[in-house]
């Protein structure tokens, strides 16, 4: 789907090959419920919106979610909600999909907009929250999609799938010039 009027402010992290890479890859299905983690303009949320059910997008960023809420407004998605919370919504809803672009550079800034994509030091703590939680909110064939750079520590989050038993597959990849971003495929296995 693409999203024909999608408006965006200064204090919102802009979509770039990221958010494209993964919202080409979306494996959403005629009626899924869907889970956006850190939903910024709401541009997966949305993209999703055209064949799920229903779709809860979250962001940290109260203006992200302002702004997720407005561009499903100016696009006509009624399907789609946005709440304000780190990661995961409050209550126990569980999803068939849930997407998460995470913030994933190993970098630790202070800031609103610098949420969006300071990882920390290694780049996956952010990351490794989500896979430690992430099976409480999918449902029992439930996957999810994880956006995952090369300046990440693919190791430790090896080997944080396994302690959450977690099988994963690559989906997609692409490689710009500093870095290669995988879309990584996960499903809990024994759920």
């Amino acid at each position: 789907m693409e999203i024909d009027n999608l408006k965006l402010r200064r204090e919102v992290y802009k979509p770039a090959e990221d958010s494209f890479l993964l919202a080409e890859n979306l494996l959403v299905e005629k009626g899924d419920a869907v889970l956006d983690l850190g939903t910024g303009t709401g541009i997966l949320a949305l993209t999703a919106a055209e064949k799920a059910d229903r779709v809860v997008g979250t962001d940290i960023n109260p203006i992200a979610v302002e702004l997720a809420r407005e561009n499903a407004r100016v696009n006509g998605i009624g399907n789609a909600e946005f709440i304000q919370c780190d990661l995961f919504p409050p209550g126990n809803e569980r999803f068939d999909l849930i997407v998460f672009n995470p913030p994933y550079l190993p970098v630790k800034e202070p800031g609103l907009l610098e949420k969006a994509w300071s990882g920390g030091e290694g780049g996956i703590e952010i990351i490794e929250r989500f896979l430690d939680s992430v099976s409480d909110y999918l449902k029992d064939d439930g996957v999810f999609e994880l956006l995952i750079s090369s300046l990440g520590d693919m190791e430790r989050i090896d080997e944080i799938m396994k302690k959450n038993q977690i099988e994963y597959e690559i989906i997609a990849k692409r490689k710009l010039f500093f870095e290669e971003l995988s879309v990584i495929k996960g499903k809990i296995f024994n759920h």
